[in-house]
């Protein structure tokens, strides 16, 4: 038998790092596809700012950390799973993974990408329906796992 400790901070700290490596990985898959990159390094409509800085990233450090920071969406599910909209894991999940990005990576393109970087409008927004996409899988993943799976939270 399962302690309580295990079941509210173990098993969903697991299921956000889980969910953060496959919904990265989708990220890595799309943003690494040469269509989407002739469309992100175009200099006829990318900053070159973001030209020259993005190359030069340590990608597998932002990586790693983006996993990390996934557990703590694990937790943070697991704790207002009660309130989320939705009547099953699945919409669950996909709410979820809406949260997410409108908390990390809407700010994000905004902030670094938009202000900081100088990278056109149309940019961020592709750029941001890809996000949802690896945000959407990360939530699913998410919910899948500690309401179906473990069934952490009901």
């Amino acid at each position: 038998m399962e302690s309580a400790m295990t079941n509210k901070l173990f098993w969903p700290l697991i299921a956000g790092v889980i969910g953060g490596f496959f919904g990265n990985g989708v990220l890595g898959v799309i943003f690494t596809s040469p269509p989407i990159q002739s469309v992100l390094y175009d200099p006829e409509i990318q900053s070159q700012l973001f030209i020259d800085i993005t190359p030069i990233r340590n990608v597998p450090v932002s990586v790693a950390g983006l996993v990390v920071l996934s557990a703590i969406h694990g937790w943070l599910f697991s704790i207002l799973y009660p309130s989320l909209p939705g009547n099953n894991w699945l919409k669950k999940g996909l709410f979820w993974g809406l949260v997410i990005w409108s908390m990390y990576w809407l700010f994000q393109e905004w902030f670094i990408y938009n202000t900081l970087l100088g990278e056109p409008l149309i940019l961020n927004l592709l750029e941001l329906v890809i996000l949802a996409v690896g945000s959407m899988v990360e939530g699913i993943i998410i919910s899948f796992l500690l309401v179906k799976w473990r069934k952490v939270v009901a």
